[in-house]
């Protein structure tokens, strides 16, 4: 835990240093205040459905431009191979820069927090739907933040990366309208569950189910798996 904390830091230091993080951070917050004034102006509620619920959208495009850095430009610059060969656990090396960016994105959830205190000084917000969209955007922040390590160990080009990043999180953006549109019951039912609409959304309504959670928390899973199985290959190159 020791090594996975070295690099959390360093890797956090790194960040926060570079233009692209605060370039990511002007945008998030913007799309935010805009997701907000476009949800309370649409209903007139004191909710913060509507902006949960695009933010998640959001965030599939913007993480991986965010982590494409990680492991691609360490190979292109040549101290991957260097890492690879120090005695270094590979989970170390993964959950260090994983956790580095999650820790970035609650940092931006917490600066978010504005609108929320809004509604309450306007309104009378359900804190209980509030509450659950947030645990909904961390939990995406967690996934997308693993599916972007993932595409970043698998090129030494960091904007090929980031790409590629979107490109594997898509799917799970395009099933969601993709069900609606076909007659099997069947697929319909496989693509709902595959959905981000259908995971997201209803914790954006205040309801938390098991198996939503179970399905981020799987996707993270499996992302940092295939990131350590890519790594790994590389050691047999």
């Amino acid at each position: 835990m020791g090594i996975a904390w070295a690099i959390f830091k360093k890797e956090l230091r790194v960040t926060f240093v570079s233009p692209l993080a605060w370039v990511f951070l002007v945008a998030f917050l913007f799309l935010a205040g805009l997701f907000f004034y476009m949800g309370i102006s649409s209903n007139g509620e004191a909710s913060t459905r509507v902006m949960m619920a695009n933010l998640s959208i959001a965030l599939m495009f913007l993480l991986p431009m965010l982590t494409m850095r990680h492991f691609a430009e360490e190979a292109r610059s040549g101290t991957l191979e260097l890492m690879m060969t120090a005695p270094v656990p590979l989970w170390s090396l993964i959950v260090g820069k994983w956790a580095s960016t999650v820790a970035l994105c609650l940092v931006l959830l917490l600066m978010t927090g504005l609108f929320p205190a809004i509604l309450a000084y306007y309104g009378e917000p359900d804190w209980g739907v509030v509450a659950t969209g947030y645990l909904g955007l961390v939990l995406c922040c967690m996934m997308f933040v693993a599916a972007g390590v993932f595409s970043s160990s698998l090129t030494e080009e960091p904007v090929a990366g980031g790409l590629l990043g979107v490109l594997f999180l898509m799917p799970f953006w395009v099933t969601g309208p993709a069900a609606e549109m076909v007659q099997s019951a069947t697929a319909r039912t496989v693509l709902r569950a595959l959905a981000l609409r259908t995971h997201m959304g209803a914790m954006s309504k205040g309801v938390v189910d098991t198996a939503d959670v179970s399905w981020f928390l799987l996707g993270t899973a499996g992302f940092l798996f295939l990131t350590w199985r890519s790594l790994e290959s590389r050691r047999w190159r």
